[in-house]
């Protein structure tokens, strides 16, 4: 299942359904703790004293061990097992994490609603994606939805993180997709004082607000600048060249043949884009980068993280790359 969504996991929605059609829509943005409940979050993560194991079971040589050195962490509705953690590892529970954004409310200058909550993988990963006031580029009606993503993992491989992010979470794809954005993260530990340091996490809210301003106003000056083809098309060979080195014109080898059939698939990805979005939006350097930015996001990322391990490869979204390559963008754009 693409959206790792499974029988014990719960999702709720404001105003609009998901892609996969699972999770419940409701009217208006719910407050944290109604969404707690609506998205079947109202669990706790329960962990036990020791870890016990049990060596060659049914069998007549069969024995038990255990450590004090580590623990197991379940579900406190179906016990299911989230995950094996150290003896010091402390849970963010979900009800902290409903608090936190509830706290939000009153300590920043914007305001504080739930666009979605839920959970992927059976509890493993859970969040609550905040929603701000939308922001309009250019003047042709291009909305931009800025979003703060509150995302914990119960299974000891994810502190909790704010992660600004434009990308609407609905299941595991859009979930790495939001983590991908690294920019202006902020993590914190799982320890018992993590309830105490929500002024910080207004702060980082606050910062978010200020940086979705200077970044409209960064995108408006895209949207009023129009571009030639030739201008348009040197940019995405740029970016392309930046990203996944030269693109030889008389391939020799293999890869040179994979490499340059990467990048014309990538260029026509690109204009058909740019074609769709032009009609609407006008042929700015907005859209071109838009598009540029799309074949990142969309087809880059099936093939930039080179492994066969496809558990890395799933997750790769996590470790920031995508943001960076999509910065580089805007970056080359600046310069120009």
């Amino acid at each position: 299942m693409a959206h790792e969504i499974e029988s014990n996991d719960g999702l709720v929605l404001a105003d609009t359904g998901a892609w996969h059609g699972l999770g419940l829509t409701v009217k208006g943005a719910p407050n944290p703790f109604a969404a707690l409940r609506l998205a079947k979050l109202d669990w706790t993560v329960e962990e036990s004293a020791t870890l016990i194991g049990v060596n060659n079971p049914g069998e007549p040589n069969e024995f038990r061990v255990s450590t004090d050195t580590h623990k197991l962490l379940t579900r406190s509705d179906d016990h299911t097992v989230l995950g094996v953690v150290g003896k010091d590892y402390t849970p963010v529970q979900n009800q902290a994490l409903a608090e936190l954004a509830w706290a939000l409310r009153s300590s920043t200058d914007v305001g504080v609603e739930i666009e979605t909550a839920g959970s992927i993988r059976g509890g493993k990963r859970v969040w609550f994606l905040i929603r701000s006031q939308s922001i309009e580029v250019g003047t042709r009606g291009d909305m931009v939805q800025p979003y703060l993503l509150l995302a914990n993992g119960h299974d000891g491989g994810q502190a909790l993180r704010a992660v600004p992010t434009n990308v609407r979470v609905v299941c595991a794809n859009t979930y790495r997709a939001a983590m991908g954005q690294s920019k202006g993260t902020i993590a914190f530990r799982h320890t018992p004082g993590i309830t105490e340091r929500v002024d910080e996490l207004a702060r980082t809210i606050n910062d978010w607000q200020h940086t979705v301003s200077r970044g409209l106003a960064f995108a408006n000056s895209l949207a009023a600048k129009p571009m030639s083809s030739a201008a348009i098309k040197s940019l995405w060979i740029e970016v392309i060249e930046r990203l996944d080195g030269k693109i030889v014109a008389d391939p020799q080898t293999g890869w040179e043949l994979r490499s340059k059939e990467r990048a014309v698939s990538g260029l026509a990805h690109m204009a058909q884009v740019f074609d769709r979005e032009a009609q609407q939006f006008g042929a700015t350097a907005w859209v071109a980068a838009n598009a540029a930015t799309n074949w990142i996001e969309h087809e880059r990322s099936q093939y930039a993280v080179r492994t066969k391990d496809a558990g890395v490869r799933k997750y790769a979204a996590a470790d920031g790359a995508t943001a960076d390559d999509v910065e580089l963008v805007f970056d080359i754009l600046a310069k120009a």
